[in-house]
């Protein structure tokens, strides 16, 4: 269909049709916003790497915690010794009220119930009384808690002292103690003194149902910290899934309510100063929200989830959108000046007229900005990140829609009321933005000055600045850290917000807490996971080589007796050993150099490990049918290192274990989230090569079919491939990292890039064949659809910046970036892009004047 043929069917023939088609289509799609669901939580984009495997295999086949469930920790500060037979009766209260309270109970797995220090303080003193000696005394089965309470409450001082230390280092230091994880040290702190068993904070450690909502466990655990702060003199803080989503949760929405506002007027205002005309704002303004429905409807049918990755759709498609109605509302007003061509009769086109002649220039740049824009973000379902490949299915369904909302409804709708108006006396025409002369007009015309006199000039320093910038993007920081994506604190100036300030966030705070105070849970402990032959004779060899070298890092925890807390089958084996004549025969003769470290009969000395410990064994050996196929190493680490580090400390490790018969791999969540920030580096590296491709293949096809020029496809693009380099240049100056938030710029900015360019194009082709010359269509070019690209820029990036203002750092950063990529594609396609076209029509020979 011709694009003249095309814009009177909407227009004009088909007009009301195409209104209430799109419309009925809209609300069909809205009916589904309401099943669209939130989804803060890193697991999503965790799902599907060998680290991910290997830590579901672990939590499967290798730990303590207990089947289908999910840990939180209780951390209790106390004002004073935290190990006191008060504070103990004091814990022991606050777990009955946890086990009875409605909202936590039903969350608590039945055979794993909060566990701290006063329980094993408590369950010595009661199986001393019955004769038990200290060393055979296990945590399992536990008495009621009524009598771990009687007990405490009768507890003498000495007894206190004596009890404390006997939980400590021989209750929950037997390799037969599974759960929790981290045996003492995660119900005490590593700064615990055992002189006179005394720590300024201990913990409660928790298991809940794996199945409970998001909603209720946030609930749940939010009712854990101000149960446990009630009972005990001090404060209580919790560290767990529940409350982390939820901060995550809270602060997205948070942000939302304190940029939302200022951003909507920032929008209007830049809009109401370009349009000068209240219809055309709300018009404007009622076609994004027509696509926003599209998009969110679609993705409540689909099934999709909103994650952190979806914050970049709707500022996508709110820059598409207001850049496609600016286009198609100047060009209409263009076409309507006094000193247009009009309808042949002298006189200005009508509004039906000048819509038709608009679109019908118009409608072909549309359509290639929506194919290639739609192709490209498509091409992310090539993706290995499932969270990647729903971002880019729905990109490419909103572009879709932003297509059907400005090129057909807008169109014809504005039609239908402007016709209406001036049928009642009011003129509706108006001048277009950057055609009236005055200082914008000015500023738009330096580019054309510099295309005309320099044009190579404008492409050689261009690249210039695009090699500094290239050479910056290579060390753009790939790291990642789940606190990232925490709030800190929040700025003084949002207490006086009112309704809007924000809520209180704690959790990084709390996090910080328990890791300078050196607790060992999930979040502060990584694994090496040895699958294979295991009984192979140099493997416990291996096995130790690889604890050697993580210790050699400096990164694992050192316990309060100066020894590394890295633990592994080697080290456990041997304290048993030392406890147990029987066993230590078998590992004596399983040692056949005598360096301590079994190097034969493996399979003989597992059996006999099992014998001794079953329960203990277990946790570090695994066996399917008599066969022994997996064991693990276990690398606490300091508090204060981070997340990269730990990781990095682990895979290190792994490294002389991995090879002749053996696979070894690290995992633990520090190690999870670098394996997330690696592959979304990766991913996106690998969609934005694949876009630009498939960007390119479409232009070319294009511009070859229709103007003759394959070359045309190659110089539209260059502009987009140069503010990539610049976007990952600034976020190097700027020191952002690629996240799960600002890790598809790449995508965004051949998004708007591609856009912005062909619309430069495409005009400048336009006027090269209505045959006014090559210096005539660049400045129309320019002073016509580059003042409405200005107009674009100044509205998307001006409202996107405001996400600087939001809460959580990483938004902050996507604003900001986001707002730069934007200001980068108007530079490209209004500065650069000129240049190239008069050198690419000197080369092609294009101009038919």
């Amino acid at each position: 269909m011709k694009l003249d043929r095309f814009a009177a069917l909407v227009v004009d023939d088909r007009r009301r049709t195409v209104i209430l088609g799109v419309l009925a289509v809209v609300v069909v799609l809205g009916l589904g916003v309401p099943g669209v669901a939130l989804d803060t939580t890193l697991e999503q984009f965790r799902g599907g790497t060998p680290e991910h495997a290997a830590d579901g295999y672990i939590e499967a086949n290798l730990s303590g915690q207990a089947p289908n469930s999910t840990g939180a920790f209780v951390v209790v500060r106390s004002d004073g010794n935290a190990l006191s037979r008060d504070a103990y009766e004091q814990q022991l209260r606050a777990q009955e009220r946890l086990r009875n309270d409605p909202v936590v109970g039903p969350t608590l797995v039945d055979d794993q119930q909060p566990l701290g220090i006063a329980n094993v303080v408590a369950i010595v003193k009661i199986r001393r009384e019955q004769g038990v000696d200290p060393d055979e005394i296990t945590v399992e089965p536990r008495p009621s808690l009524a009598r771990q309470q009687a007990a405490v409450a009768n507890l003498t001082d000495r007894e206190r002292e004596l009890y404390t230390g006997y939980a400590v280092t021989l209750v929950l230091g037997d390799v037969d103690h599974t759960w929790p994880e981290g045996g003492a040290f995660a119900t005490v702190p590593t700064s615990y003194l055992p002189s006179d068993r005394r720590a300024e904070s201990t913990a409660i450690v928790v298991s809940h149902r794996e199945d409970t909502p998001p909603a209720e466990l946030a609930r749940a655990q939010t009712r854990m910290a101000e149960i446990v702060d009630e009972e005990v003199d001090g404060n209580a803080s919790v560290i767990g899934d529940g409350v982390v989503d939820d901060e995550l949760r809270r602060s997205s929405f948070d942000s939302l309510a304190i940029v939302g506002p200022p951003a909507v007027l920032f929008v209007v205002a830049v809009l109401l100063f370009a349009y000068r005309d209240l219809l055309d704002v709300a018009l404007g303004l009622f076609g994004v929200g027509l696509v926003l429905v599209w998009t969110l409807g679609f993705m409540g049918w689909a099934g999709i989830v909103f994650n952190q990755l979806f914050v970049a759709v709707p500022v996508l498609l709110m820059g598409l959108s207001i850049d496609y109605a600016i286009h198609v509302f100047m060009r209409h007003r263009e076409e309507r000046s006094p000193d247009a061509d009009g309808d042949g009769d002298g006189r200005p086109r009508s509004v039906r007229g000048g819509m038709a002649t608009a679109l019908g220039g118009l409608g072909g740049a549309l359509a290639l900005v929506t194919a290639t824009t739609a192709t490209g973000f498509a091409s992310n379902l090539v993706s290995g990140i499932a969270p990647i490949r729903r971002f880019g299915l729905v990109s490419a369904v909103g572009i879709l829609g932003a297509f059907a909302v400005f090129a057909l409804l807008l169109p014809a709708l504005k039609v239908e009321l402007d016709e209406r108006l001036e049928a009642a006396g009011v003129d509706r025409r108006r001048r277009a933005f950057g055609t009236g002369g005055g200082r914008l007009s000015a500023l738009l015309a330096l580019p054309v000055a510099g295309a005309r006199l320099s044009p190579g000039g404008v492409v050689a320093a261009a690249l210039v600045v695009t090699l500094v910038a290239g050479g910056g993007a290579a060390t753009v920081d790939t790291t990642f850290e789940q606190q990232d994506l925490l709030v800190e604190e929040t700025p003084a100036w949002m207490d006086d917000l009112g309704p809007l300030a924000p809520g209180d966030y704690a959790v990084q705070r709390n996090i910080a807490y328990a890791d300078n105070a050196t607790y060992i849970y999930d979040g502060t402990t990584t694994q090496v996971l040895v699958r294979g032959d295991i009984t192979d004779e140099d493997t416990l060899e291996r096995v130790q080589a690889a604890s050697d070298r993580a210790n050699r890092t400096g990164v694992p925890l050192v316990l309060p007796d100066e020894t590394n807390a890295t633990r592994s089958p080697v080290r456990v084996m041997s304290d048993l050993a030392e406890d147990d004549e029987e066993f230590a025969a078998a590992y004596a003769a399983a040692d056949g150099d005598g360096d301590g470290i079994p190097d034969r009969n493996l399979a003989a000395l597992y059996d006999a490990f099992f014998a001794a410990a079953p329960e203990g064994a277990a946790n570090w050996i695994h066996r399917e049918n008599g066969d022994y196929v997996a064991l693990r190493l276990v690398i606490p680490v300091e508090g204060t290192a981070s997340e990269p580090e730990a990781a990095a400390a682990a895979r290190t490790a792994a490294e002389p274990v991995d090879g002749d018969g053996l696979d070894a791999i690290a995992t633990g969540q520090p190690v999870m989230n670098q394996a997330v920030a690696e592959d979304l580096f990766e991913t996106v590296l690998e969609a934005f090569l694949v876009t630009l491709v498939v960007v390119l293949a479409v232009l070319v096809a294009v511009y070859r079919r229709v103007e003759g020029y394959a070359s045309l496809g190659v110089v539209t693009l260059l502009p987009v491939a140069l503010a990539v380099a610049w976007i990952t240049g600034s976020m190097a100056a700027l020191g952002v990292p690629f996240n799960v938030m600002t890790g598809l710029i790449t995508s965004f900015t051949v998004g708007l890039g591609i856009d912005y360019s062909i619309h430069v194009s495409e005009r400048y082709v336009y006027e090269l064949n209505r045959g006014v010359g090559a210096e005539t269509a660049l400045e129309r070019t320019i002073l016509g659809t580059g003042g409405a690209l200005l107009g674009s820029t100044a509205t998307t990036a001006g409202g996107v910046a405001i996400l600087g203002l939001a809460l959580l750092v990483p938004l902050q950063q996507f604003g900001i970036i986001t707002a730069l990529t934007i200001i980068y594609a108007l530079l490209g396609s209004v500065v650069v892009l000129p240049s190239l076209l008069v050198l690419w029509t000197r080369w092609a020979d294009a101009d038919p004047a």
